[in-house]
Parts: structure tokens; C-alpha cells; sequence
């Protein structure tokens, strides 16, 4: 039997699939709402909000949201983080983030559940790697967004994401982390699938980000993924 992509996302971190339209925004709710003052269409919500947790995750929104710019792909109309004590049961007790497609929202971790787990990519966790799961998990809204209605592969979504956390990260705590994950990145795009990234997600990670700097045109190439002319979807089960 073949995975399902409720294990892939039990192990990619986060739910890539999400429709990109206002209507799919959530309602306010009793929990604190706070929009981030940058980009007002982003409202991190959370019961209580805390807020400096809520301005650090609106800078990761706004790193990742200004180099996916660059690269000509806008952000989604509307977009809610809410930050949690707990993930959803069914992402398993490695997750840290999620994005929600059918509710069309982020899910994160509370910067003290966040920093209470131990390392992260051989790394303490701490505001700036917060920073950068942010970003990680914008990135997923904004590739549901350019991506629908198709349904674009897993290592797609992730090698796009893990490419913008890496990018917009402090350069010093990126450089550390690297030194910790030898290679040279993927030899082939072949190597961008499901197996590679469900064995070892964090070598997955820094292959796809030295991949991606061995690209001519990053941007356009960042685009093609997205566009699903590179990673091919594989079956989700067998005969």
C-alpha cells in the first residue's frame, strides 16, 4: 500500500494544499486578533495573543512574503495564523506547523511550545528559527495560492518552502545550520520526491536550498515549480 497524504503530512511539517480565495479566509472569532502591520491582510490569531510572539511571526510573513514578490509570485488575498498550544492529533508530535487548506489558514505553535521542544535542525530553537518556520508555512499559502486548482506534489511545496526559509533567514544562523548537513544538493530533480524527503526532511531541506543556488534563473526556476512543470505527483497507492 502507498502513502496517503495525510502521512506525507504528518512528516512534511506542514499541509500544503490550499485554495487561494478571500472567501476561504476565516471569520474572527473570540480569540485575539492581531493583523500584521506590514501586510494587513495577514492576522495572526490567538487566544491569548501574545505580542511578541504575533510581531514575530509577521516578520517571517514579511520575509517570505517580499522575496516570493521578487520572484513574481504575489501573496493570497487573505491569509490567518492562529498560534496553538497543540497541532492537530493526526500531524503527529513532529509537527510545527501546518497549513489548513480547506479552513485556508496557518497553524503554529506558541513560541514557548516552539522553544520547548528541543533542537531544531541541529539547532536551538529560538526567536530567529521561529522566524523561519513562519516563513516556511507562508510559504505554503502562497504556493497553494499560484498552484490550484492542481494538486501540486509535496516535495514541490516543500523544496519552495524550505528555499524561502532558508533565504530570508539571518545569515549567520544559516550558515551555522548548513555546516551541520553535509552535501552538495540534488544531482537531478529526480532526486525532489517523496522518499528524500520522508527519510531525512532536514537533508531534504538543505539539498533543496544548495539546489536551488546552483539555478541560473532562480526566479523563474522557483516559478516553474510552482507552475508544476518540474516534480511529478506519484501514486498515492499501488495495485
Amino acid at each position: 500500500m502507498g502513502l496517503t497524504s495525510a502521512a506525507l503530512a504528518c512528516l512534511a511539517m506542514a499541509w500544503p494544499w490550499a485554495a487561494c480565495s478571500a472567501e476561504e479566509a476565516l471569520p474572527a472569532s473570540e480569540q485575539a486578533l492581531q493583523a500584521c502591520r506590514a501586510n494587513p491582510q495577514v492576522v495572526v490569531q490567538s487566544a491569548p495573543i501574545d505580542a511578541r510572539d504575533a510581531e514575530t511571526v509577521c516578520e517571517g510573513v514579511e520575509r517570505a512574503l517580499q522575496f516570493l514578490a521578487r520572484a513574481g509570485l504575489a501573496s493570497p488575498p487573505a491569509t490567518t495564523v492562529e498560534l496553538v498550544q497543540q497541532l492537530p492529533p493526526e500531524l503527529g508530535d513532529r509537527a510545527l506547523g501546518c497549513y489548513l487548506r480547506n479552513a485556508g489558514k496557518i497553524q503554529l505553535l506558541t513560541y514557548r511550545k516552539f522553544e520547548a521542544g528541543g533542537e531544531w535542525f541541529q539547532m536551538q530553537r529560538d526567536r530567529e528559527l521561529y522566524r523561519a518556520l513562519a516563513a516556511h508555512e507562508m510559504a505554503h499559502a502562497v504556493v497553494g495560492c499560484h498552484s490550484e486548482p492542481r494538486t501540486l506534489p509535496v516535495p514541490a511545496h516543500e523544496y519552495v518552502a524550505y528555499v524561502v526559509m532558508f533565504a530570508t533567514m539571518d545569515s549567520g544562523l544559516r550558515k551555522g545550520l548548513l555546516a551541520r548537513f553535509p552535501g552538495r544538493g540534488f544531482d537531478s530533480t529526480l532526486q525532489i520526491n517523496h522518499i528524500n524527503h520522508l527519510f531525512d526532511p532536514n537533508q531534504f531541506a538543505v539539498d533543496a536550498w544548495r539546489h536551488y543556488l546552483g539555478r541560473q534563473d532562480r526566479d523563474a526556476w522557483l516559478r516553474a515549480i510552482v507552475s508544476g512543470e518540474v516534480v511529478q505527483e506519484w501514486p498515492d497507492d499501488g495495485p
